[in-house]
């Protein structure tokens, strides 16, 4: 098993896949933000959970039951998720038809870095631990 094969890596890999396709998919709804009859897209990370509990387990094996809405989604995810955005209108809409409000895109983008940063954090601090567990004694 190499040190890529590891199962916390390949969710934070997954993580940051799903936060990228986020931050683009929020990028283009700011971009959009004065073209008439534009509804906003967003990925929802319910989505995302259910595509890493489909590359952990597949279609047609065990599923991880959830007893609380504070259980943890699975772990173990390869790449391939199949993420799709989805029209999400903000809560406003102009006269234009336009529903892009710039304060809520900007929030969701600025939640979206900080997600991001925490997990690349995460990544780099769960490789420094392989890498104090790869040392040999005394060193």
């Amino acid at each position: 098993m190499s040190v890529q094969d590891a199962p916390i890596l390949g969710l934070l890999r997954d993580t940051l896949g799903y936060l990228t396709q986020r931050q683009k998919v929020l990028a283009q709804n700011v971009a959009n933000a004065n073209t008439p009859g534009y509804v906003p897209r967003d990925i929802q990370e319910s989505d995302f959970a259910r595509a890493l509990n489909q590359q952990a387990y597949g279609r047609t094996g065990a599923q991880m039951t959830v007893t609380s809405a504070r259980h943890l989604g699975s772990a173990g995810a390869r790449d391939g998720l199949a993420l799709r955005a989805e029209s999400t209108p903000d809560s406003e809409v102009t006269i234009d038809g336009n529903a892009v409000v710039l304060e809520e895109q900007m929030s969701k983008v600025v939640d979206t870095q900080m997600r991001y940063e925490t997990v690349v954090g995460l990544y780099q601090k769960s490789l420094g631990l392989i890498r104090m567990a790869a040392r040999p004694p005394g060193r």
